[in-house]
């Protein structure tokens, strides 16, 4: 998707997370440990009846989901409408592709 965004030779990751929040996804304050390292960043970008989620954990280890908005953000397997997991850049570029709201059958 950002192919052309590169560091080095290698695409940038940083240049994926920054979509994120032209998309509408707002930062939420970093997740750290008892010793003050970062854990987590999250991004979260609630819509219609539907909140997608971005959970950075490392470049290569990356989470999204899409979850029902029912005033709590679940994150079990059961509560998601879609889910995904891996590097920075694929992931992300699977939830900008994402429709703004899933057909369900």
């Amino acid at each position: 998707m950002l192919s052309s965004e590169q560091v080095g030779g290698q695409p940038d990751p940083s240049m994926w997370l920054r979509q994120l929040v032209l998309r509408g996804f707002q930062l939420m304050p970093p997740v750290r440990d008892g010793t003050g390292e970062l854990e987590a960043l999250i991004y979260v970008r609630p819509h219609g009846d539907v909140i997608d989620i971005v959970e950075v954990l490392a470049e290569d280890h990356v989470r999204a989901a899409r979850v029902p908005r029912r005033g709590e953000i679940r994150t079990d397997d059961n509560a998601a409408y879609w889910r995904t997991s891996g590097a920075v850049i694929d992931v992300v570029d699977q939830v900008l592709a994402l429709p703004e709201t899933l057909i369900r059958a």
